[in-house]
């Protein structure tokens, strides 16, 4: 007996074996099945060829009027049980005759067996048959169960595969030869298989949620044309398929080539007259016919349809479904999600990367890619999960030009960043409050160490009450540990008004030397707290003169020569 026969379905990488998997006994539901399919298959045996709807041209090379013709043959002698005996495993000759021949022996047999084989497939679904001479499994099957409108075409694949075309249609099979022609019925056979439910108007089709004969996906076959919406589409079920639906109505399933498909969706921004480049069109139309094929769900076309063509543009900046123009960029990063430190370091390395007449690719899995074009195209709308990708390219540049961190400083924290990764807004509001800091701290006329006395403990004590809050300071205030020190310490709580909370720390020779310090303290603060707010260093260095005269300090430099 003949093995398996194979056939190669849209979407496979490999080719599939169908194969008839064991035997079973036959339930009686099973039985009664079977003897009713064949005593039709004997009563009208030619009712189950195929039509031909084509110019035959040169019939003794037509391979399918070959197989009609050896088909007859058999149906003439359909009552010769003997003639059908010996055709059945006749290894010579057509192969879809000598099924035929089987199968139609097979009618015969007053009284079946109990034990039928079992077809198993993923695509055409589970039947039963009885196994009778050298025929293929896949056509005995189609013969024995030609009312199932997919598994009939089965008998036909080797024809198929050669290059002609066959359609299922209510009444049966019509072949249209090597060209791919719908006939009358077929499509509207096919979508009342579907999971998504269709209403004929004029000679068109329109799935559930189409509004107003606004369609987000529109498809042509052959003339006929069917309306679909997305949310018809997203609701099918992963086992069920609008596709599968249609495409195993013929033969070989290839729908993709005699139809056409045109989907309306764009991303937001994108001008209404402004056509799709090429590129970008041609990913698209890929798309379509891998599902066409059965290679994608259809749950997922949408979103995989929506990724293709946004991840294909090569014009402008796109964000997430967003598009922008390139010279409104800035729109681009306000509609990001994220703080502003984050929003400015992005929109740095973006306008670095296109003035450098460049392009980037930023994924959804942290990586990127530069590009040729001037395109931006970010699939995340998020500032985090886009500089996580570019901090390790471009941290330093962020680092030098926003915060002026440089070096070995730099190096740090960016390998800090890269190995921990954590959240960018954090890191970079501390790096404010660092630069905030920096900023401040550089009006000061002295750096921490230029004056090594009192006038240089009193400095750092309102260098760190400007930078962390005047409470910071009170702890250090009351550990004094110099007769002077303890002396400020005391006309420091005194200025800020704590002497009454703190006061108990002092004893009196601190309090009555720091008393005299008072005025002279209270004076520098002020001119510390102008200093801050941006006015010039004079001011505080007099005060600071002043306060070392009061307090008899040594080490007070002047320092504006």
């Amino acid at each position: 007996m003949a093995g398996p026969s194979k056939v190669e379905f849209p979407g496979q990488k490999k080719r599939q074996r169908m194969r008839a998997r064991g035997t079973k006994k036959a339930s009686a539901g099973v039985r009664k099945k079977l003897e009713n399919s064949l005593a039709e298959l004997l009563d009208d045996p030619g009712a189950i060829l195929p039509i031909a709807d084509y110019v035959v041209r040169r019939a003794r090379k037509d391979p399918v009027q070959r197989s009609l013709r050896e088909c007859a043959k058999v149906i003439e002698k359909k009552n010769n049980r003997k003639w059908l005996g010996k055709r059945m495993v006749k290894r010579r000759g057509d192969g879809v005759a000598r099924a035929l021949a089987g199968s139609l022996h097979v009618a015969h047999d007053d009284e079946l067996k109990d034990m039928v084989a079992v077809f198993d497939h993923a695509v055409f679904g589970t039947a039963s048959f009885i196994r009778r001479g050298g025929g293929k499994p896949t056509q005995l099957i189609s013969f024995q169960n030609f009312s199932h409108p997919t598994q009939r075409l089965l008998t036909w694949e080797e024809h198929a595969k050669a290059g002609w075309w066959f359609f299922s249609v209510d009444s049966g099979i019509i072949c249209t030869g090597i060209e791919p022609e719908p006939p009358e019925g077929w499509l509207a056979n096919g979508l009342s298989d579907s999971p998504i439910k269709f209403t004929p108007k004029d000679g068109v089709y329109f799935s559930k949620n189409v509004s107003d004969g606004d369609s987000d996906v529109q498809i042509n076959f052959g003339g006929e044309i069917v309306h679909l919406s997305e949310d018809d589409l997203n609701g099918v079920d992963g086992d069920d398929s609008f596709v599968r639906s249609i495409a195993l109505r013929v033969l070989p399933p290839k729908i993709s080539e005699f139809t056409t498909v045109d989907w309306s969706w764009r991303p937001e921004g994108w001008p209404n007259e402004q056509d799709l480049p090429s590129t970008t069109q041609e990913k698209i139309n890929e798309v379509m016919d891998a599902w066409m094929n059965l290679s994608i769900p259809d749950a997922r076309l949408i979103k995989v349809l929506r990724r293709t063509l946004c991840n294909s543009l090569d014009v402008g900046c796109i964000a997430g479904e967003s598009w922008y123009a390139l010279e409104k960029q800035a729109d681009l990063i306000s509609g990001m999600s994220g703080s502003a430190p984050e929003k400015e370091a992005l929109d740095l390395v973006l306008t670095e990367i296109i003035n450098l007449g460049g392009g980037i690719h930023v994924n959804g899995n942290g990586d990127f890619e530069e590009l040729e074009d001037q395109v931006i195209r970010l699939e995340e709308r998020s500032c985090h999960a886009n500089l996580v990708a570019l901090w390790p390219e471009w941290g330093e540049m962020i680092l030098e030009d926003m915060y002026g961190i440089t070096g070995d400083d730099a190096d740090e924290i960016i390998q800090t960043q890269t190995r921990k990764k954590q959240g960018f807004g954090a890191l970079l509001k501390k790096l404010d409050a660092q630069r905030a800091e920096h900023k401040l701290l550089s009006r000061f006329p002295w750096k921490a160490g230029e004056m090594d006395g009192l006038c240089g403990y009193t400095d750092g004590l309102i260098r760190k009450a400007h930078t962390n809050g005047v409470g910071s300071t009170i702890t250090a205030a009351k550990k004094g540990k110099s007769s002077s020190e303890k002396a400020l310490g005391w006309a420091w709580i005194c200025v800020h008004e704590r002497s009454e909370s703190e006061g108990w720390h002092f004893d009196s020779d601190a309090r009555d030397k720091g008393g005299d310090w008072i005025p002279a303290l209270k004076v520098l603060f002020q001119a510390s707290e102008g200093l801050a707010d941006g006015g010039g260093s004079d001011e505080y260095i007099d005060a600071m003169q002043e306060f070392a005269n009061r307090s008899g300090a040594t080490d007070f430099v002047d320092n504006r020569n």
